[in-house]
């Protein structure tokens, strides 16, 4: 099976798909945890964080991915000269693992050269991506897309054009992203 023969959807993740969610798995334990336990209260889903969204198959509602936006903003400062520009930020980006090395089709897979490598996560991505440029365009005014990424992962964002905070931005400062590094994406 190819990342292409794979039909997926993207919807915001619901109260009722707490007990559907606890087959899926990343491979990372602070993410699992924090997907399958920590979103849902009691009697309802924490959006205190952003909105979380499931990426399922269209069949068989599988959740195969979640993805949680919130808005943000970059500050950027030189010498006296200081400003936030607006941002969307991906907090969580998580594949199961059964689909994280998927390879899009056949050419990607027999390609000796690892850049003309796509992945079925590249293609959730760039429809992640999407969803924050429909939002821009239609809701708000949004200058860039941003996230913290672990280091284990950077190069899949810099595959999907993300790029390091430059030396004028300046990241956020708190445990939940000290180890990770600040990457953005001009929309």
């Amino acid at each position: 099976m190819y990342g292409k023969d794979v039909k997926f959807k993207i919807g915001l993740l619901k109260f009722e798909d707490k007990e559907t969610i606890q087959s899926f798995s990343c491979d990372n334990d602070v993410l699992d945890r924090y997907i399958k336990n920590e979103i849902f209260d009691e009697a309802s889903l924490n959006t205190s964080d952003g909105l979380h969204f499931k990426v399922y198959i269209n069949d068989t509602k599988e959740i195969i991915g979640f993805f949680s936006l919130a808005s943000s903003g970059i500050t950027v400062q030189q010498e006296n000269y200081s400003r936030t520009l607006s941002a969307v930020r991906i907090d969580v980006f998580a594949i199961d693992t059964k689909y994280q090395r998927l390879h899009w089709d056949e050419d990607s897979k027999n390609s000796v050269n690892p850049d003309e490598h796509l992945y079925f996560s590249d293609m959730i991505m760039a429809e992640v991506l999407k969803h924050c440029r429909d939002v821009d365009s239609s809701k708000m005014l949004i200058d860039y897309v941003i996230l913290y990424a672990a280091k284990s992962k950077l190069r899949f964002y810099e595959r999907n054009l993300f790029k390091s905070f430059n030396d004028f931005m300046i990241p956020d400062k708190n445990m939940e992203v000290n180890n990770s590094i600040p990457m953005y994406m001009a929309i």
